[in-house]
């Protein structure tokens, strides 16, 4: 039935239907745990093994969007793939390279050339049959195959990450999802984690509860750029300093990739919030903090919490400022209640 619903809502398209988009990232971070995953890490050798692949060392990866699909989601709109790959000699007069890209066992193309050992993006437009099972299953199963068109078996490729963007129809103009942060603490590394994945919540939960102890949901945050003046918030890990660092400052972002790769590794997109000054009526501040003693830094949406730390620990916390903008717990879960309310009153008596 789901299959059949979503064949009708891609092939006519929805009167009135806004697009809410979601993104889901693989890369060498998330991809940790994933046998046969081959996403290069930082500084490894690019033409390398295992992760410089060649014929026969065809692998894949599954994009699961579980959870993160807009709750009021009507179908899927459209959606892509991008792949950033490396080494990819398709006009090589000896032998041509064809990297051939396939979702859920149906052909997308060939990855673009790469004009030498360079690196190269090359995006492909979901077919219908693939997004209709990606509607039904919240799941895509991507494939590459390397080849050439000659017997020849000097070529090999490198992905870097691969971003499936997914365009949800919704209703009226289209809101972005909202999202819980999560936060952890670790007595082990003396220092906080935020995270907007259920996965990487429950891997922690699960795998290092010895390290890691779960405070909760701290606030409420966006799955996409979706509403006015929203922007990604950046998350970076620092394995000399054991901790992580979120901003929304591009310029930052970009100092600690380009000046500073060695202390700090760039891990992306965190979640989407509001700037300080663009932040819509209804959302409350995040503020943080800094620790010269710790090395670390510390958000809270807690004007209780930040007081604390302003009034009795000024001699290890610094106050910095409001980070960004977003939703509270209380307000999501008093507006779900709201909904829920205005459901029943329309559900006819008897």
């Amino acid at each position: 039935m789901a299959g059949l619903i979503a064949g009708f809502l891609l092939c006519t398209g929805l009167a009135h239907a806004g697009i809410a988009t979601v993104q889901n990232t693989f890369d060498d971070s998330t991809a940790v745990d994933f046998d046969g995953t081959w996403f290069i890490p930082p500084d490894v050798i690019l033409d390398h093994s295992p992760y410089y692949r060649g014929m026969w060392e065809d692998w894949g990866w599954t994009h699961s969007l579980k959870g993160q699909e807009p709750n009021n989601a009507l179908g899927i709109e459209s959606a892509t793939l991008e792949i950033s790959a490396w080494d990819v000699d398709v006009n090589d007069p000896e032998g041509a390279e064809i990297d051939i890209i396939y979702a859920d066992d149906v052909e997308l193309g060939a990855l673009n050339d790469t004009d030498g050992r360079n690196w190269g993006t090359t995006t492909f437009e979901l077919p219908p049959a693939v997004l209709q099972r990606l509607w039904a299953d919240g799941e895509l199963y991507v494939y590459i195959d390397i080849d050439t068109i000659r017997d020849f078996t000097g070529q090999r490729v490198t992905l870097g990450y691969a971003i499936l963007t997914v365009n949800y129809q919704v209703p009226g103009l289209g809101v972005a999802q909202h999202v819980p942060i999560y936060r952890f603490w670790s007595p082990v590394l003396q220092s906080h984690f935020y995270t907007a994945l259920e996965w990487e919540k429950e891997k922690l939960l699960v795998e290092y509860p010895d390290v890691w102890t779960y405070e909760g949901e701290v606030y409420q945050a966006l799955s996409d750029a979706n509403e006015p003046n929203s922007a990604p918030v950046y998350r970076f890990w620092s394995n000399v300093l054991g901790n992580h660092f979120y901003t929304m400052n591009e310029k930052e972002r970009d100092q600690l990739i380009e000046q500073h790769p060695g202390l700090w590794d760039d891990e992306g997109i965190a979640f989407y919030a509001f700037p300080v000054d663009q932040q819509p009526a209804e959302t409350i501040p995040i503020y943080q903090f800094w620790s010269d003693a710790l090395g670390t830094h510390f958000y809270t949406a807690e004007e209780t919490e930040r007081d604390e730390l302003v009034k009795n620990h000024p001699d290890l916390w610094t106050y910095e400022g409001i980070a960004w903008y977003a939703y509270s717990k209380e307000q999501e879960k008093a507006e779900e209640e709201k909904k829920e309310e205005e459901k029943d009153e329309k559900v006819p008596a008897g």
